[in-house]
C-alpha cells in the first residue's frame, strides 16, 4: 500500500495560490526601489537582505503571506500593527515578529513595518528606475504534476507492508528532516517543517471517477455587503454564463457551492455577483485578476477572498 504526500515550494505555493501574488509583487516591488536589497528564494521561503544584514523573510502558510521581521516587538506594542511576538522560539532570535497578510490593511501595514525594518538595516538609498518582474506571469498557473516535473513539489512514497513502514523518496537531493547538517537559515524552516508539512500536504487516495470541489467565497472590504448573490462561471462550460453555479449565501455571509467534477480535471473560475461580467471579481486595487487554477485530483475545498467588483 502507497501513501503519497507532496512537499511544496514557496514558488509553487505561489503557482498554485494565485490571490498570493498581488501581496508578494507589492512586498518585491519595495525591496526593489532601495540600493543594495537583495532577495533570495530558497525551496521554502524567501530572504531579503540589506548587504548582509538580514532584514525579514517571506512564507506562504495556509494560502497567506507570512512575513517575518527583524524588528522587536515591544516597540509596537499597542499600535496599529497586528502581529506574533516571535522573540520565543528559535527563528525569532533573528525574526521576533511575524505579520500575516490575509487582506488589503494587512498588506500596507505588512509593507510599513517592511520599510521600517530595511531602515533600522541601514537602507536609505532609494533606486529611482527600479524595476521588478510581473510575477503574475513568471508564477503562472501549471498543474501538480508539471511542478513535480520542475522540482517544485517534492514527492515522497510511504510504503505500508505486513505493519511496517519503509519510506521510498523520490525526486529528492536531501532529507528534509535531516537538520544537523542545514546552515542557520535553514533552521528556520526546519522548526516548522512539521506544522508546514502538515498544513501544507496533500495526500492521494484511491483514485474515483470523480471528485467533490466546495468553492466557498467571502467578500472583503470594499466588496463586503455588495453581494446577495454570487455565481461560480468556469471553463468546464466554455465560460457559459447561463451555466454559471449559484452559491448559498451562509449566515456570516460567506457563500458556498459543491459540485463534482471528473477526477484531472484542470478547473479555471471566477465569481460574479450576477450571471454577468460586468459584476466580476476585481483585485485589491480593483485590477484585474487572472482565473483562479486548480488541477482536481482529489476533494478540496476551494477559497476565494473578494476585495472588489467590477464598476463599469
Amino acid at each position: 500500500m502507497e501513501k503519497i504526500t507532496y512537499k511544496k515550494s514557496l514558488a509553487a505555493k505561489l503557482v498554485l495560490h494565485q490571490e498570493s501574488i498581488a501581496a508578494y509583487q507589492a512586498l518585491k516591488d519595495l525591496c526593489s526601489s532601495y540600493k543594495k536589497v537583495s532577495t533570495r528564494m530558497s525551496f521554502g521561503k524567501e530572504t531579503i537582505s540589506y548587504g548582509r544584514v538580514k532584514v525579514a523573510v517571506i512564507k506562504i502558510v495556509v494560502r497567506h503571506i507570512n512575513l517575518h521581521l527583524a524588528l522587536d516587538p515591544k516597540e509596537f506594542e499597542n499600535t496599529k500593527y497586528h502581529f506574533k511576538d516571535m522573540s520565543q522560539t528559535k527563528q525569532g532570535q533573528i525574526y521576533p515578529m511575524r505579520v500575516s497578510i490575509k487582506g488589503s490593511r494587512s498588506l500596507k501595514y505588512a509593507l510599513e513595518l517592511l520599510e521600517v525594518a530595511l531602515f533600522k538595516a541601514g537602507a536609505t538609498e532609494l533606486c529611482l528606475f527600479a524595476e521588478t518582474p510581473d510575477y503574475q506571469k513568471e508564477f503562472r498557473p501549471r498543474s501538480v504534476e508539471k511542478l513535480i516535473q520542475e522540482g517544485l513539489i517534492k514527492k515522497y512514497v510511504k510504503i505500508i507492508e505486513d505493519g511496517t513502514d519503509d519510506v521510498e523518496e523520490e525526486n529528492l537531493e536531501e532529507d528534509i528532516f535531516d537538520t544537523e547538517e542545514m546552515e542557520e537559515e535553514d533552521v528556520f524552516e526546519a522548526e516548522e517543517a512539521e506544522e508546514d508539512f502538515e498544513e501544507e500536504t496533500l495526500t492521494e487516495e484511491p483514485k474515483e471517477d470523480l471528485v467533490e470541489v466546495t468553492f466557498h467565497a467571502k467578500t472583503l472590504y470594499a466588496a463586503e455587503g455588495q453581494a446577495k448573490k454570487l455565481y461560480v462561471i468556469t471553463n468546464t462550460t466554455g465560460w457559459n454564463l447561463e451555466k454559471a453555479i449559484p452559491m448559498k449565501k451562509n449566515k456570516d455571509n460567506s457563500f458556498t457551492a459543491v459540485v463534482t467534477f471528473p477526477r484531472g480535471t484542470h478547473l479555471e473560475f471566477k465569481v460574479c455577483k450576477n450571471t454577468s461580467w460586468k459584476d466580476v471579481e476585481k483585485g485589491i486595487w480593483k485590477e484585474e485578476i487572472i482565473n483562479h487554477y486548480y488541477h482536481l485530483d482529489k476533494d478540496m475545498v476551494v477559497e476565494d477572498l473578494i476585495h472588489n467588483f467590477r464598476e463599469d
